[in-house]
């Protein structure tokens, strides 16, 4: 699974679902202590947690014996400690190659209740710890184990003993999915709520991007019809203008990512159209390199700061100037210039809908990582610069 376009709240959800998938298989009863998580899972570190696990039952077992069998005195401790720490490694290891072996059978069974749990390593347990001692028997030479092992108080025995074992493992793995089963239903949350942001900040930006089109729509249709008998010529050719425009237009707003080429030949089409409209009061220059032209961006992000620059800058202005549309490559940054030699932001009385619109834009889509900024341009007029991460169409 790729998790790396997902948001964040999906990652984390993925990998706590992987996790709980992988302990399952390979649970170590001691990762029911938060303690014992510390260090990731290797063939070493379980074989010491399997070694600290069999002096703690082999601890556990020689007290008992020794609070509850009365003939056992002070001086017997230490020797059935000794017994108790041999069997219970025997024991203990032959549960952990066992456990490895049936990893998969494992994930079966830990997903079932707690006495199923319980019990299935407690039967299981019987059976091992049965084979353990016979094996231990040969081994060892002592021969004279082989009757009890097969008699039914070696079976009881082994039987609660496992019993036993198994009430801490089972324990131990429902504290660990308890915790683990927790953290996925934070994480669902987490991406409920990220969804539903989502949405809502989408439903935001078409309606901001929506604000865009009637007003150019009802200027441009406004200037054809006073050219009409006046200069038929350039109605027409700004008519026609205008359609490859809408076209162009049309196709980009359905979408929420636009190439950078594609979005500076709508400009394109968008200044030619300002450009029939002011004559030789406009001047156009348009700096694209060819290795950022798969460059993607929001679809009708750049047309309100050229608006911007024509409307408050150079049509205020009796004898134009011109506006250059640039992109450029700063680091994993995209940046975008309008540069316009016009009057300048300082002398409008108002910036309009337009740049306040892109603001917001780029701050619902980028966070801190976008940003427009707006500076003085030399001799005159303005430089609008926009930043957003730099991301490529593949």
């Amino acid at each position: 699974m790729n998790t790396t376009a997902m948001p964040q709240s999906a990652r984390l959800k993925a990998e706590e679902q992987r996790r709980l998938h992988t302990e399952s298989e390979q649970f170590h009863p001691l990762e029911g202590m938060q303690f014992f998580r510390r260090w990731p899972r290797s063939f070493l570190r379980d074989l010491i947690y399997t070694l600290i696990l069999n002096l703690m039952f082999a601890l556990a077992f020689t007290l008992l014996a020794y609070v509850f069998v009365k003939k056992i005195g002070p001086e017997d401790f230490l020797p059935i400690l000794g017994n108790n720490l041999i069997i219970g490694n025997v024991v203990g290891f032959a549960f952990w190659i066992v456990l490895s072996a049936l990893g998969p059978l494992m994930r079966l069974v830990n997903g079932r209740s707690f006495w199923f749990i319980t019990f299935f390593y407690a039967i299981l347990g019987t059976g091992i710890v049965t084979g353990s001692l016979w094996g231990y028997a040969y081994v060892s030479g002592k021969r004279g184990m082989l009757s009890w092992i097969g008699s039914s108080e070696q079976f009881i025995t082994s039987f609660v003993i496992s019993l036993i074992i198994s009430l801490f493992l089972s324990v131990m793995w429902k504290r660990r999915t308890e915790e683990l089963t927790a953290q996925i239903t934070l994480a669902e949350e987490r991406e409920r709520l990220e969804t539903a942001e989502r949405s809502a900040a989408e439903a935001n930006l078409r309606a901001l991007q929506a604000q865009i089109e009637p007003h150019f729509l009802f200027n441009t249709l406004a200037n054809v019809t006073s050219l009409i008998h006046s200069q038929p010529n350039d109605a027409k050719r700004m008519l026609e203008e205008f359609i490859t425009y809408l076209r162009a237009t049309l196709a980009s707003t359905r979408e929420e990512r636009t190439t950078l080429a594609g979005e500076f030949e709508m400009m394109k089409n968008f200044l030619s159209i300002l450009q029939i409209r002011m004559g030789d009061r406009l001047q156009v220059a348009i700096d694209l390199p060819a290795d950022l032209h798969r460059a993607t961006i929001p679809p009708m992000l750049l047309q309100p700061l050229i608006e911007n620059a024509i409307k408050h800058g150079l049509e205020p202005k009796v004898e134009g100037g011109s506006v250059s549309l640039k992109a450029e490559r700063s680091g994993a940054q995209l940046r975008i210039s309008v540069i316009d030699t016009g009057l300048g932001f300082g002398n409008a009385p108002s910036n309009g809908i337009g740049l306040k619109n892109v603001r917001e834009r780029i701050e619902k889509l980028y966070g801190n990582d976008g940003s427009v900024s707006i500076e003085e341009n030399q001799p005159s007029g303005t430089r609008v610069v926009l930043n957003i991460p730099l991301a490529m169409n593949s």
